[in-house]
C-alpha cells in the first residue's frame, strides 16, 4: 500500500498536480482504513457463522445415531419402499407375492433355446404347453379366469409367422406386464432371428455400450416418474427432522435463547444453522441418489412395476444439473420450516405443521407418476419446479431455462421468508414502518 501511495505522488507533483494529489492521497488513506474495517467485520461476522455451521456439523457427526438418522436410514427406508412396491402391486393385482409364471404354448425350438442362453436375465418364469395341451387348458375355461386374474399367455402360430399375447384389456397392470415382456423378451428374440436368418448362433455376441444405451433410454423415461419426486421428499423430510431439531426442540429446552446472548449476531446463528443442515441434507440426498443408481444396476428383473428400472444412467452434465438443483431445494425447504417454527410456539403443533408439506409431496408424487412432461408455468412453483427440472433431465429434455426459472422459484421466496422471519423476531428493523 505505501509504495502505491509513494508512486502516486511522485507522478503527480512533477505534472504540477500537487493540491490535487494531497487530495486523491487523503480519500485513497480514508479507502483504506475503511476497507480495512469492513474487512475485520466481515470476517468476524463470517467466523461466528462459521463457528456455528461447524458446531452443527460436528454435532451430527459426534453421535454415529444421529449420523445414520441422517444418512442411512432414510435412504435405506426409502430403497426398501421402492424395492417392495413391485411385490405390493403383484399381490394387490394376482393374488401373489411374486409374479406368476407365464403360459407359453406351442413354442418353436428356437425360442426355448433363446431362453436357455438368456435365463437368469429377466425375472420372468415359464411354463410350457403343447398346442393339444393349450386346446384343452382353454376349452376348459382355466385360461379365460388366469388371463382374468393376471396371467399371460403366450401363443406361438408358425402357420402365420406371428405371436399372440393374451392379456386382460381391462388392467393397466396387465397391459403394461405384456408390454415388457414383448420389449424385454419377444423384441431381441425375433432381432436375434432376424440377425441371424433364423438361427440363434451369435445369440451371445454382446456389445455394452450399444447395450448400455438402450436400455437407458427407456429406465431414464420410466425412473422421471418416481425419482425426481422421492428425491424432493427426501429431502424435505430430512430438512425438517433437523430443523426442528435445531430450532424448536432447542428453543423448548431454552437453549435457543442461550445462543443468542452469544457474541454471534442471530441473523449469522439462523443462517448458519440453515447453511449446515442445507449441506447435510444434500449430502444425505446425493448418497440416496447413489444408492438408486447402484440399486437400478442390480436390478435385472426389468419388471413392469418395478420404480427403479434396470439400466439407469445420466450423463456429466445431466449430473451437475441436478446437483445443483438438490441444495437449492435444500434450502428453500429449510426457509419453509423456520418460518413455520418462528410462526408457531407449542412444540406439537410445530411438529404438526411441519408434517403439512408433505402431504403435498405425497400427492406431487402420485401426479407425477401419470403425468407427462412439465409446463412452462411449472418450473415458477417453489419445490415442484425442482421436480420438474430434474423430471426434464432424466427424460434428456432440459433447457437451461428451466434451470433459471427454478433458481428464481427457490431463492427469491427464500429471501423473502429470511426476512419476513427476521423482522418478526426483531433481529432486522422494517424500514417501512418505521418511516410510517
Amino acid at each position: 500500500m505505501n509504495r502505491g501511495i509513494k508512486v502516486l505522488q511522485t507522478l503527480a507533483l512533477p505534472l504540477g498536480y500537487g493540491t490535487a494529489s494531497s487530495f486523491v492521497l487523503a480519500y485513497y488513506a480514508k479507502a483504506k482504513v475503511l476497507l480495512s474495517s469492513a474487512l475485520i467485520i466481515y470476517n468476524i461476522r463470517m467466523r461466528g457463522m462459521r463457528t456455528i455451521i461447524k458446531w452443527e456439523i460436528g454435532r451430527v457427526f459426534s453421535n454415529w445415531q444421529r449420523a445414520a438418522a441422517v444418512f442411512i436410514i432414510p435412504a435405506a427406508v426409502m430403497m426398501v419402499a421402492l424395492n417392495v412396491f413391485p411385490y405390493l402391486i403383484n399381490y394387490m393385482s394376482t393374488g401373489s407375492v411374486t409374479e406368476k409364471p407365464i403360459i407359453v404354448a406351442n413354442a418353436p425350438d428356437s425360442f426355448i433355446d433363446y431362453l436357455e442362453e438368456t435365463e437368469g436375465s429377466t425375472i420372468y418364469t415359464y411354463e410350457f404347453m403343447t398346442e393339444d395341451e393349450f386346446v384343452t387348458y382353454w376349452k376348459s375355461g382355466d385360461a379365460v379366469r388366469g388371463i382374468e386374474k393376471g396371467d399371460l399367455t403366450v401363443f406361438f402360430y408358425p402357420e402365420s409367422n406371428n405371436i399372440y399375447i393374451g392379456c386382460n384389456g381391462n388392467s393397466s397392470l396387465s397391459m403394461e406386464r405384456a408390454d415388457s415382456f414383448w420389449g424385454v423378451v419377444l423384441d431381441p428374440y425375433n432381432d436375434a432371428l432376424e440377425a441371424d436368418g433364423g438361427t440363434i448362433l451369435n445369440i451371445n455376441t454382446f456389445n455394452p455400450v450399444i447395450k448400455i444405451l438402450d436400455y437407458r433410454t427407456d429406465a431414464n423415461y420410466q425412473a422421471s416418474r418416481v425419482i425426481p419426486s422421492i428425491i424432493v421428499l427426501l429431502i424435505y423430510y430430512c430438512v425438517y427432522s433437523m430443523m426442528s431439531d435445531m430450532f424448536a426442540s432447542e428453543r423448548d429446552r431454552g437453549f435457543y435463547d442461550k445462543l443468542l446472548m452469544s457474541p454471534v449476531s442471530p441473523q449469522h446463528i439462523v443462517l448458519g444453522k440453515i447453511i449446515s443442515c442445507t449441506m447435510l441434507v444434500s449430502a444425505a440426498s446425493y448418497m440416496t441418489f447413489l444408492f438408486l443408481f447402484i440399486s437400478s444396476w442390480l436390478n435385472r428383473s426389468n419388471s413392469s412395476t418395478s420404480l427403479i428400472p434396470f439400466g439407469l444412467m445420466l450423463l456429466p452434465g445431466q449430473l451437475l444439473v441436478i446437483a445443483l438443483v438438490i441444495p437449492l431445494t435444500a434450502f428453500l425447504c429449510a426457509t419453509i420450516c423456520l418460518s413455520i417454527i418462528f410462526s408457531i410456539r407449542r412444540m406439537k403443533d410445530v411438529i404438526l405443521n411441519l408434517q403439512m408439506p408433505l402431504i403435498y409431496l405425497m400427492a406431487d408424487l402420485f401426479f407425477q407418476m401419470f403425468s407427462g412432461d412439465s409446463g412452462l408455468l411449472e418450473f415458477l412453483i417453489p419445490i415442484h419446479g425442482s421436480i420438474a427440472v430434474i423430471k426434464a433431465v432424466f427424460r434428456s429434455n432440459f433447457m437451461i431455462w428451466q434451470l433459471v426459472f427454478v433458481l428464481i422459484a427457490s431463492i427469491l421466496p427464500s429471501v423473502l421468508l429470511l426476512r419476513r422471519t427476521f423482522i418478526k423476531e426483531g433481529y432486522i428493523f422494517d424500514k417501512r414502518k418505521k418511516r410510517s
